[in-house]
């Protein structure tokens, strides 16, 4: 056996016993992985129906052998998100020795991709200027490109990564075969959680109509995204209107704009909110690494259109989240957040493969050493903040 074939499965173990840790360690009030792993139980004995996006519940239950017992439950849920952390590990790594050229079955290649890969578990925004007020958050009022508290987007991440990969794909060629494939991640993402659907079924038909005009091509395309929208509609009515609790208001999506959630208290402060003039500066020093990127490299971005498609989705993922809401007894879930989370690390990887790119074309210039120390301080701020939660018990 090649001996960077043990890196998987050691990876495997140190995520599941990270997040095996976090659900202990963050209080059960304030942790969506203890929520989950109770959700999936109910649903195995009853309790709740399996709701629109009912996949993760559902291999919660397979995985535990249907068991209802709270340790079997939490044990498989953190398996789950174990082996997604591994498998979006895995399709970075690769991506990026292709963008190195680099065979990634060599030991020596595979060490120097798998620390770059790695890496992007870990990327954080520099949470300025959150950790400057009282209560110094490093997660609120800021846009990161990782969590470690949610189970349904940490699950979603590498499918989401596939839908985006597969559809820049064929925004470049188009391929007919292809659209069987983005179909069919249209509806895995949405059976797993439809917030990356959101900004997906906005972003790609503008690139697309941009690419292929009115073509046969643009239709074609197009089709999946008709189809995955009849099953968001579906999936919308399973959740809104057949799963109205007894006695209780029912919950509806609203245009409420800059909406504060109450489930954060005062917390909910955030400087988003507080103060609209703190929405650049808070989003600058969040995304610093791929705006400095951008900005230094502006005459390659402009021309490029995976950049565009990065930064199109980014955009809409914002805009959801600052105009969208929730009404009802789900009105303190923050469900319109989640989206940013995929869609800033997508502009943290596709910044990365170009650094590494032109470190390739370039080598080790001012520029490229510069950027890359920025995009190490915020993996230092990640590291900082996954050890920070550990301490405090608090992800915010």
């Amino acid at each position: 056996m090649h001996k960077n074939r043990i890196i998987p499965p050691i990876l495997f173990l140190l995520l599941f016993a990270a997040y095996y840790t976090l659900l202990k360690v963050i209080p059960a009030d304030y942790n969506d992985i203890h929520d989950h792993a109770a959700f999936a139980r109910q649903m195995c004995t009853g309790e709740i129906p399996y709701t629109g996006n009912f996949l993760v519940y559902l291999l919660v239950n397979v995985f535990s052998f249907f068991s209802a017992s709270v340790t079997p439950s939490e044990v498989s849920l953190c398996g789950l998100l174990a082996f997604a952390g591994v498998y979006r590990f895995y399709l970075a790594q690769h991506e990026i020795a292709d963008v190195m050229e680099k065979d990634v079955n060599l030991l020596s290649n595979y060490w120097h991709t798998a620390f770059i890969s790695l890496s992007m578990l870990f990327v954080f925004a520099i949470p300025i200027p959150s950790f400057f007020t009282d209560d110094k958050y490093m997660y609120i009022g800021n846009y990161v490109p990782n969590v470690w508290h949610n189970s349904t987007i940490l699950f979603l991440f590498p499918f989401a990564l596939l839908l985006f990969d597969l559809s820049f794909r064929q925004l470049q060629e188009y391929n007919s075969k292809r659209n069987i494939w983005i179909l069919l991640l249209i509806l895995l993402n949405l059976v797993i959680k439809p917030s990356y659907f959101f900004v997906f079924i906005i972003a790609y038909p503008i690139l697309l109509l941009v690419r292929y005009k009115f073509n046969k091509e643009f239709w074609m395309s197009v089709l999946p995204l008709i189809i995955g929208f009849f099953f968001l509609m579906l999936e919308y009515w399973v959740i809104y209107k057949t799963q109205k609790p007894s006695g209780s208001e029912s919950s509806s999506v609203i245009f409420m704009p800059f909406y504060r959630n109450p489930a954060f208290g005062d917390a909910g402060k955030m400087p988003v909110f507080d103060d609209l003039s703190m929405i650049p500066v808070s989003m600058f020093f969040s995304l610093l690494f791929p705006l400095l990127y951008s900005l230094f490299n502006l005459p390659f971005v402009l021309k490029s259109r995976l950049f565009w498609y990065t930064f199109l989705s980014f955009i809409i993922s914002i805009l959801i989240f600052f105009f969208i809401s929730e009404s009802g007894p789900r009105a303190s879930h923050g469900n319109f957040y989640w989206q940013i989370v995929i869609c800033t690390w997508f502009c943290f990887f596709v910044a990365l493969l170009a650094l590494l790119k032109d470190f390739k074309t370039t080598g080790k210039s001012y520029k490229n050493v510069f950027l890359a120390s920025v995009f190490s301080v915020h993996v230092l701020m990640g590291i900082i903040y996954f050890v920070r939660i550990l301490v405090t018990g608090s992800y915010y």
